[in-house]
C-alpha cells in the first residue's frame, strides 16, 4: 500500500513555520490573519528585504495568500494538538501564542530548511519590532493584490 505524504505546502509545513516564528515572538501573540501573512513573508523572505525565500518565485503569486488559508489553519490545530502552540481567548478576538514546549521542540530540529524557517523567523521579528505590522501590510499589499 502506498502512502500519499506530501510536506511542501502542507499543514506540516505550515506548522513548523508557524511554531517557529511564534517562539521567536514569544510571549507575543497573534490572531489567525496576521499569522496567515506572516506564513507568507516567511516563504517569500526575499521580497521583502530578508534573507533569500525558502520557496522558488513562481510567476504569478496573486492567489497565493488567500491558497494558504486552509493550510495555515490546519497547520495551527496539528501544534496545538501537540500542545506547542496555545490558543488565547480575549476580547479583541482569538490569539495564538508558543507554548513552553514549543523551544526544545525545535532544538531537535537540525534539518537545513529547519534551520532556515528559523533564522526567518528571527529576521522578521526583529523586522517588526523596528518597523511595525503596518509597514509588511503595505508591502504585503503591493506584492499580493
Amino acid at each position: 500500500m502506498m502512502v500519499d505524504t506530501h510536506v511542501f505546502n502542507s499543514p506540516l509545513e505550515a506548522s513548523v513555520r508557524a511554531v517557529s516564528f511564534l517562539d521567536s515572538y514569544y510571549p507575543k501573540s497573534l490572531d489567525f490573519e496576521r499569522l496567515m501573512k506572516i506564513d507568507y513573508i516567511l516563504v517569500n523572505s526575499g521580497d521583502f528585504g530578508g534573507p533569500e525565500s525558502l520557496h522558488p518565485k513562481i510567476p504569478n503569486r496573486k492567489g497565493e495568500l488567500s491558497s494558504r488559508r486552509e493550510t495555515v489553519r490546519a497547520g495551527l490545530e496539528l501544534m496545538t494538538r501537540f500542545e506547542l502552540i496555545e490558543i488565547i481567548l480575549t476580547h479583541d478576538g482569538i490569539f495564538y501564542r508558543a507554548t513552553e514546549k514549543a523551544n526544545p521542540y525545535l532544538e531537535l530540529m537540525k534539518s537545513n530548511y529547519s534551520t532556515a524557517i528559523r533564522r526567518r523567523s528571527e529576521w522578521l521579528v526583529n523586522e517588526l519590532c523596528d518597523a511595525g505590522f503596518e509597514n509588511f501590510d503595505n508591502n504585503l499589499s503591493q506584492k499580493v493584490f
